[in-house]
């Protein structure tokens, strides 16, 4: 028999990753037990361990042939033990491997179908893991929790027809799992299907009356179905039955918002909203506070209905006309309008006077007026490269760079069993090369909200890798390819200026964003620096120039100010030549390269010194994205030593040099992580997201320099559709955190 200290030992080892020891421990054993099953058991997994397939392969079938089932059963249980501790190691490929085996001799394990599915996934194969779980179903037609899992997986590449078709064949087989029909009813609300998803919350709420969320998504489907007294009824039961988190975000309101020189209009419409449902209010003020919601929103066809039921129910006034009007004008309802104006001149004749103004003045902001050239913009090249190739100049005005260009990324840790989607990535990523090109006559364009950008030479090609645009995607994705760039569906582009001259270009998108500023624009003077450029050979550098961080940083990197030519919006700049170096490598991915710059160049070559410092930074005064419980999880950490700072009133040195000091740094979403490239090696973040916004670049960053990563996500307020109701834009969510606690139990993990 194996004792159970050999067992300990030899999985300690298997858990040090001290194969080779394992293996010589195994061997040891053998001498003297030669036919202990268990011990060729270990000694097949060692080998598996130590990449060794053909050895391992070759015990498991002498191991076949030789023992019972009852035996089989026993090393295959050691064997998924193996793979899931290697699973939570992080250790994807070895725990693949270990599960694989194991499913060779037991088919039957569900536990280790939906692990490697969930593996799958984390490294960004989601095709395998739905295959994966496709294989499990075949086995076991009726297995509940392999459909809850491939629903999932299709939710969360947001295939919802695929959801659904999963979630309804569930149902069939347990038709009251509360879970399947959580997640079946948010599928058909995805896609608007508003009949199939209320049927289905009805059943939920029959079934179980204390199913909180399936009243602020029912609530919300009455809401789109114009079904007012259902909404405030259902609405109504949703708010009583979470009363810390409304009572938390009143309190909120008034202790942090109400004081502000901005009012912040939508967190108060919020709270209009929950007082006039806590309190009774009428149906007529009710509706009012949802047109008011819906209007800031844009959604103007809801807010009329909304508007004109507030007004049925005899409560009006210059508010409702105004934004009725305006509404009416965006749906090209001109036919209506004067009736409210009317309505509107007796009630504030002042008001009157500004809304007809400004009708009378064309107000509708959808036309870009600034377009008034025809766009001759309809071709591009993919690359740089390919431009200067088919035109004869890779020699004269193409500058590649052999620079580290692939991310190498860790999982992160958290306190959810499975992480988020959007951390779902290989573990290694090729970034594209940088580069510097010279383009003769070259035009730059910038569209007015800076979320789209391009690079066009002389005979109007746009030049994908210099022409990025927002979202910012992950490298190589389908939707980043340039002939999906809308400029090549744009009619009119905005006046040109022409410049003579030569025209370094360091614009890009959302310039005065300080994460954009430090990883997309800095970075590309470092490739100005390997080439040797000098000012003086330059005539203009086209940068964002609005910020004190902007300016600060120019002025450590040394650049002139006088050759500064600020950009305008929208901007679209011709020169005689332009000078472009590339990115570091896609728009929010940047390579090790990059980091390390900007430590040279913002934090110097100081000795470092022992992190030590344990931060809270706060995002109290930014206009979105607060902890609205912030001063419950202040109290725990100040009992913790941590000190609160607020970033904001800092220089970028001084972000530099404080966060080189940390140890521990807590912190919401929000730009000032970007500083986390200034860490020392190890230091531990812990990330606090809202529930619908979970963006992974200080993940990405934290694993360039090498720092100890965590998230949390914060609740959701009531339901999903309840949620985004309130927070229809999820970049601008404000975070709940049920328990903060947990902030303190993850940095313990």
């Amino acid at each position: 028999m194996l004792s159970e200290n050999n067992v300990y030992i030899i999985e300690d080892l298997l858990t040090e990753e001290k194969y080779f020891l394992a293996k010589k421990y195994i061997e040891n054993l053998l001498e003297t037990n030669q036919e202990n099953y268990l011990l060729k058991n270990y000694l097949a997994i060692t080998y598996l361990c130590l990449e060794e397939n053909d050895l391992s392969a070759a015990i498991y079938l002498e191991l076949l042939l030789n023992i019972d089932e009852l035996e089989i059963d026993s090393i295959t249980e050691t064997i998924f033990k193996i793979a899931q501790l290697k699973y939570s190691q992080h250790n994807f490929n070895l725990a693949i491997e270990l599960y694989y085996q194991g499913l060779e001799l037991n088919p039957n394990y569900v536990g280790a179908y939906i692990d490697l599915a969930h593996i799958f996934a984390q490294q960004s194969n989601i095709d395998l893991g739905i295959e994966v779980l496709k294989k499990l179903l075949e086995n076991q037609p009726n297995c509940i929790i392999a459909y809850e899992n491939l629903g999932k997986l299709w939710e969360d590449i947001k295939e919802w027809k695929n959801a659904i078709a999963v979630y309804e064949q569930s149902k069939k087989i347990e038709p009251q799992n509360l879970q399947i029909l959580s997640s079946l009813a948010n599928c058909y609300l995805q896609i608007d299907d508003f009949n199939s998803a209320r049927n289905i919350l009805k059943e939920i709420i029959k079934t179980n009356p204390q199913h909180i969320q399936s009243y602020g998504q029912l609530g919300y489907v009455y809401l789109m179905e114009k079904k007012l007294n259902l909404v405030v009824d259902t609405w109504k039961i949703l708010i009583n039955q979470i009363p810390k988190i409304i009572n938390d975000y009143q309190s909120w309101y008034q202790q942090e918002i109400v004081i502000k020189v901005n009012k912040e209009e939508v967190i108060k419409l919020n709270i209009d909203l929950i007082d006039s449902l806590q309190t009774n209010k009428s149906l007529g003020e009710i509706s009012q506070n949802i047109g008011h919601i819906l209007f800031k929103q844009g959604k103007y066809k809801l807010a009329i209905y909304y508007y004109q039921v507030s007004l049925e129910h005899k409560v009006e006034n210059d508010t409702i006309y105004t934004n009725l009007i305006v509404s009416l004008f965006y749906q090209n309802q001109y036919d209506n309008i004067n009736i409210y104006l009317e309505k509107l001149k007796v009630i504030n004749p002042h008001q009157y006077q500004i809304i007809t103004q400004q009708i009378n003045s064309n107000l509708d902001n959808r036309k870009e007026d600034e377009y008034q050239i025809n766009n001759p913009v309809n071709q591009y090249y993919e690359t740089a490269y390919e431009w200067a190739k088919q035109n004869n100049r890779l020699e004269t005005n193409y500058y590649p760079f052999e620079l580290d260009n692939y991310l190498y990324l860790k999982p992160p840790k958290t306190i959810y069993k499975q992480n988020h989607p959007s951390f779902y990535f290989p573990e290694k990523i090729e970034l594209p090369k940088p580069f510097l090109v010279k383009i003769p006559n070259g035009k730059v364009y910038l569209k007015k909200t800076e979320g789209s950008s391009a690079i066009i030479t002389e005979n109007n090609y746009l030049i994908g890798d210099l022409s990025p645009e927002s979202p910012a995607l992950s490298p190589n994705h389908p939707d980043s390819h340039p002939s999906k760039h809308s400029l090549l569906k744009s009619t009119f582009l905005p006046t040109k200026t022409t410049i003579k001259g030569k025209v370094l270009v360091l614009a890009g998108l959302l310039n005065n964003v300080y994460f954009h500023w430090l990883f997309d624009i800095l970075p590309r003077l470092y490739l100005v620096e390997l080439l040797g450029i000098n000012w003086q050979d330059i005539d203009y550098i086209l940068v964002d120039y609005r910020t004190n961080f902007q300016k600060e940083t120019l002025q450590i990197f040394n650049i002139p100010p006088e050759k500064i030519l600020p950009l305008s919006f929208p901007l679209y700049l011709q020169a005689e030549e332009l000078i472009i170096p590339s990115f570091p490598g896609c728009i929010a991915w940047m390579p090790s390269w990059s980091c390390q710059y900007l430590k040279n160049k913002l934090l110097g070559y100081n000795k470092e010194q022992k992190p030590h410092k344990k931060l809270y930074i706060t995002r109290n005064n930014a206009h979105s994205r607060r902890l609205i419980n912030e001063q419950e999880l202040i109290k725990l950490l100040k009992k913790n030593e941590f000190e609160i700072v607020d970033l904001e009133s800092f220089s970028v040195k001084q972000q530099a040099e404080l966060l080189s000091q940390a140890k521990i740094i807590i912190s919401p979403h929000g730009s000032g992580l970007s500083n986390l490239v200034f860490c020392q090696p190890n230091t531990k973040v812990v990330e606090i997201f809202a529930p619908n916004y979970v963006y992974p670049c200080y993940w990405l960053v934290s694993n360039l320099v090498d720092l100890d990563y965590h998230y949390i996500i914060g609740e959701t307020i009531g339901s999903f559709h309840f949620h985004s109701f309130l927070y229809p834009d999820s970049r601008l969510e404000d975070i709940y955190l049920e328990n903060p606690k947990a902030i303190l139990d993850l940095i313990l993990l």
